[in-house]
């Protein structure tokens, strides 16, 4: 049980975690959720970190990161606006990956253990015997 329980708080946590910087597609829309920082990028491919950012009209208007400084950029300058969201890539690959983890790890204490709950040093698949050669026996 306990296994299972971490797992579950493991994928629990993986699935919160997941992030990358992307471009925003919707900038409108993505501002209503309240970022605390985008990066735009001019036409002329130079960058402006923006915290607090908010869309008033077509424009961005925050605080420049870094000089504290009030801006203001029309969107009609954006060339690409980025910003930290959740990644379901990520996600889906880290959780297929603790699921995996998991399933091997039951699967080997599957096979090292025996029916009284000793570790094996040596397993014989083919006879399903369990051979301990430093413990003597389990009973």
């Amino acid at each position: 049980m306990k296994l299972a329980r971490l797992a579950l708080a493991a994928l629990f946590l993986g699935g919160t975690a997941c992030s990358s910087v992307q471009t925003v597609r919707n900038p409108a829309q993505f501002m209503a959720t309240r970022p605390d920082l985008v990066v735009v990028t001019y036409d002329d491919n130079s960058e402006v970190p923006i915290s607090q950012p908010q869309m008033r009209g077509d424009t961005v208007v925050g605080t420049w990161q870094g000089l504290n400084e009030p801006i203001a950029v029309p969107m009609n300058q954006v060339k690409r606006l980025d910003a930290i969201q959740k990644d379901s890539k990520r996600t889906t690959l880290l959780i297929a990956g603790l699921v995996a983890a998991a399933a091997v790890t039951a699967y080997g204490f599957s096979l090292a253990s025996t029916d009284y709950g000793v570790i094996c040093d040596f397993y014989r698949p083919e006879d399903r015997q369990c051979v301990i050669t430093s413990g003597g026996d389990p009973d």
